[in-house]
């Protein structure tokens, strides 16, 4: 008897069975073939992912640090990299900001609120900037951060500039354009043929997080003059320069960092500023914008006897440094070597 309710219930079992893994291989099938589809439907998925698993990481690395006391210290380097007084150049705003708002690229009524939320509203200086009669020198220091992000950042990604017409921005959304091309699916669901250009104004953090600033226009507004020559500076110090969000030059601004060091080059560039004054600029852009991050590079150069006040600008702005990987390498070394102890949780990366 026993016997026979055990085989009884072993049928049961397989009779179950044979109904529940073919549902469970049909649901799994289906999750499959979604994800798929859905992978279709955006074809920079795995490049932004990537780039968003680079500043996830970035941000669980930059935990909030304290300088051992074998080094210079900590509120010394940081006062380097962050001088209380602001940071002067001797180069203008003009009335390119105002050609943005006049374009709607620049949506003042948004940057206000964004701006208020961030505890930084606009001032009386920055209202004139946006209204281009603001005759003072560009400053960078702790209060105006995120207006310089912001404004400069519509003018890097919409200036009509050879560094996004012709760039790593556009040439990285080739082979997705051609992918979506080529699936019948999609070219048919799109209605249209769809270039490298559309590509990139909407899958690049830059582009696809531009919308609460403005209205993008990658690549189309004649904001900016260069002559030949400046052109030739701007190419080369935005294809040498790095922010430590990312292993990306400037040239390649796929994040509002980047897109916002692109159009201080090429404003500066505009002026007539040389290579050592635009390196230098967007080095204390991009302190204020990563202090953390360039206190401890600061710390790399006094662990190796260096004064970082007087670290050549470009080589402080190279990969070597300023991209991620080269502010991860300086930060190792000064954990390995005691001169950085790390304590509780930290910095951001990119924002967009």
């Amino acid at each position: 008897m026993k016997k026979t309710r055990k085989t009884r219930n072993n049928k049961r079992i397989i009779a179950k069975n044979r109904v529940v893994y073919p549902i469970i291989f049909t649901f799994i099938l289906i999750s499959v073939i979604v994800a798929a589809y859905a992978l279709t439907q955006n074809p920079l998925t795995s490049h932004t992912q990537a780039n968003k698993t680079q500043s996830t990481y970035h941000n669980t690395t930059n935990t909030t640090k304290t300088l051992s006391g074998n080094s210079i210290s900590q509120a010394i380097l940081y006062a380097q990299v962050t001088p209380q007084t602001g940071y002067t150049i001797s180069f203008k705003w003009g009335n390119s900001i105002k050609k943005l708002v006049d374009a709607g690229a620049l949506n003042v009524s948004n940057l206000t609120i964004i701006l208020n939320n961030s505890h930084q509203p606009l001032t009386l200086s920055e209202k004139e900037i946006l209204n281009g009669t603001y005759t003072g020198y560009i400053q960078f220091n702790s209060t105006n951060t995120e207006f310089v992000q912001l404004v400069l950042w519509g003018l890097g990604i919409n200036d009509n500039n050879t560094i996004i017409t012709k760039g790593p921005i556009i040439n990285a959304s080739i082979p997705y354009a051609n992918s979506i091309n080529n699936n019948a699916t999609l070219k048919q669901k799109l209605n249209q043929n769809v270039t490298p250009y559309w590509v990139a104004g909407r899958y690049f953090a830059s582009t696809g997080g531009y919308g609460p600033i403005g209205k993008l226009q990658l690549g189309m507004l004649n904001i900016l003059s260069l002559s030949p020559s400046e052109q030739i500076i701007a190419d080369y110090t935005a294809e040498n320069s790095y922010r430590p969000c990312c292993d990306n030059p400037t040239a390649f601004p796929d994040c509002n960092h980047g897109a916002t060091a692109l159009g201080l080059i090429e404003l500066l560039a505009s002026q007539g500023a040389n290579q050592s004054q635009i390196f230098s600029a967007v080095r204390y852009f991009n302190q204020y914008q990563f202090p953390q991050q360039y206190t401890e590079i600061a710390a790399y150069f006094d662990s190796q006897g260096q004064n970082y006040s007087q670290v050549n600008s470009s080589k402080v702005m190279g990969y070597s440094f300023s991209s991620l990987s080269g502010y991860y390498a300086a930060h190792q070394y000064l954990l390995k070597n005691g001169v950085l102890t790390q304590s509780s949780t930290g910095n951001a990366a990119c924002g967009a």
